[in-house]
């Protein structure tokens, strides 16, 4: 039997561990779950449902980046590894994803990266940031294939989902680091703060001089996330080739990065019966059908999206 690790970390996530780890945990698996140290009773809940599981629980005072990495480390040796978020439920495109994913490539798509632990850490692990992380971690290591699937719901949906980590001073505190942290993990450069904050760069330009002075991850000539895309559509696989039906199809692009990368013509050729959706959280969704939209608004951070389909 093939041995998965899959492993998170956590802070505050009471009301969603159970959900989430039910929907990811599978019997030929170690499940690695390294808490931050949690105050609302996560750490106690985790100890309980371990007793059905058999999780591994660790605790680790940790940034998301920085939990990520020591739970890596606990991943028994020769494993493919897949990282999950404790907020989240997982769907069988997960599971079948793992599944396919080869032992010697590295297999990506929207939260989901899957590689062998040998592998992942010898290339550095996770770098010690708080958000963009996973950004950072595919334009430095890259991948092998690219599946335009969506492998999971959030359960925890909205603007206020940061408000379960702090509060008050230190609310700000944690957005004015998460800020920094994105430009640093999004490996920009100015030009790219110029094209994703547009009329707002100059307010964004303290967040961006203390990103240069702590460090920027830059591996390409241009933003990670625009390498990322350009990367994906070479090495996109059908999400045919692991037996997903047309409802778990997502190819996910911003208003601006479509503006950058041309992507349209090749996912055209490449996949039949596309809709295009033009959506008010500035994303553009590629779906095969409704129920595939529906799918893709759930496992968004945000709630109410509203798409119009975009008919030429």
């Amino acid at each position: 039997m093939q041995e998965y690790c899959i492993y998170g970390t956590v802070y505050n996530n009471n009301d969603t561990l159970e959900e989430s780890i039910k929907s990811f945990w599978r019997p030929d698996s170690t499940i690695v779950i390294t808490d931050n140290f949690s105050t609302d009773g996560t750490w106690e809940k985790l100890k309980e449902i371990s007793k059905e599981f058999n999780l591994l629980l660790l605790q680790y005072k940790s940034n998301r980046g920085q939990g990520r990495n020591y739970s890596l480390k606990h991943c028994p040796d020769r494993s493919l590894t897949a990282y999950v978020d404790l907020d989240t439920r997982y769907n069988e495109a997960f599971h079948g994803l793992l599944e396919w994913a080869p032992r010697d490539k590295v297999t990506h798509t929207y939260t989901f990266f899957g590689i062998r632990k040998e592998e992942f850490m010898k290339r550095g692990g996770w770098s010690t940031i708080n958000v963009s992380e996973d950004v950072e971690a595919v334009a430095r290591i890259g991948f092998d294939y690219f599946v335009p699937v969506i492998v999971k719901e959030n359960l925890f949906r909205g603007k206020g989902r940061e408000k379960r980590y702090s509060k008050g001073i230190k609310y700000l505190v944690r957005r004015f680091n998460n800020i920094v942290d994105g430009i640093r993990g999004d490996g920009f450069y100015w030009k790219d703060i110029s094209v994703y904050y547009e009329n707002k760069k100059y307010v964004v330009l303290p967040f961006y001089i203390i990103a240069r002075i702590k460090g920027i991850y830059r591996y390409h000539d241009c933003a990670a996330k625009i390498w990322i895309i350009k990367e994906s559509i070479k090495k996109l696989v059908d999400p045919k080739e692991i037996d997903l039906d047309d409802s778990f199809f997502l190819f996910s692009i911003s208003t601006i990065e479509h503006s950058v990368v041309k992507v349209d013509e090749i996912l055209q050729e490449k996949f039949d019966s596309l809709i295009r959706f033009s959506c008010n959280d500035r994303l553009i969704r590629y779906v095969k059908n409704n129920e595939g939209l529906k799918k893709a608004l759930l496992s968004s951070n945000l709630k109410d999206v509203e798409c119009k389909e975009i008919k030429e």
